[in-house]
């Protein structure tokens, strides 16, 4: 719903009969055409935002998931934190790299990004979308490598995140 929402707000007046004809009927259908809209350029840390949102067994804040778009993954390396990539504006980007598949929500004083329906999250680890085509099935989430995303992201007092150059998690002792 949020996704045919967000399509109608985009709509110019006189082209709203036609966009209302042309929703999709089924949410399968509209959550393949959201991801498809996904800019190639975004693809990557669409993936990466979604990983963490599925994996995460706490409600993920803002600023913490930005982190996660500032780190290098490389096939041949290890990850590496680029504090230059930090986005300026957290909130936006998430959003803008996300679409209308996450909102941010205010919990306890705390803006915490989460997938705008609990059946987006069924549907990025269905079966239908791994035997998608491969536009759309590069989305399907696989628990594994999802966890290996979440794990290198920086979570509150649990970890340091350098500056610059390869990224080594360090627990904090009580």
């Amino acid at each position: 719903m949020v996704c045919q929402i967000d399509r109608l707000r985009r709509t110019l007046p006189a082209s709203i009969r036609n966009v209302l004809n042309d929703l999709p009927k089924t949410l399968d259908e509209t959550y393949r055409g959201t991801l498809l809209g996904i800019d190639e350029v975004k693809r990557e840390y669409a993936q990466r935002l979604f990983r963490c949102l599925m994996v995460s067994i706490r409600p993920l804040r803002v600023e913490e998931l930005a982190e996660i778009l500032a780190i290098q993954f490389d096939d041949e390396a290890l990850p590496t934190f680029n504090s230059e990539w930090r986005p300026a504006y957290a909130e936006e980007t998430i959003m803008f790299v996300g679409s209308s598949l996450i909102t941010i929500v205010d919990r306890g004083g705390h803006q915490v990004v989460q997938f705008s329906h609990f059946s987006v999250k069924e549907y990025l680890t269905s079966e239908r979308l791994a035997a998608a085509e491969d536009r759309l099935s590069y989305y399907h989430i696989l628990p594994e490598p999802a966890h290996t995303t979440l794990a290198h992201m920086p979570l509150g007092t649990g970890s340091i995140m350098p500056s610059s150059g390869t990224y080594h998690r360090t627990l904090r002792r009580s």
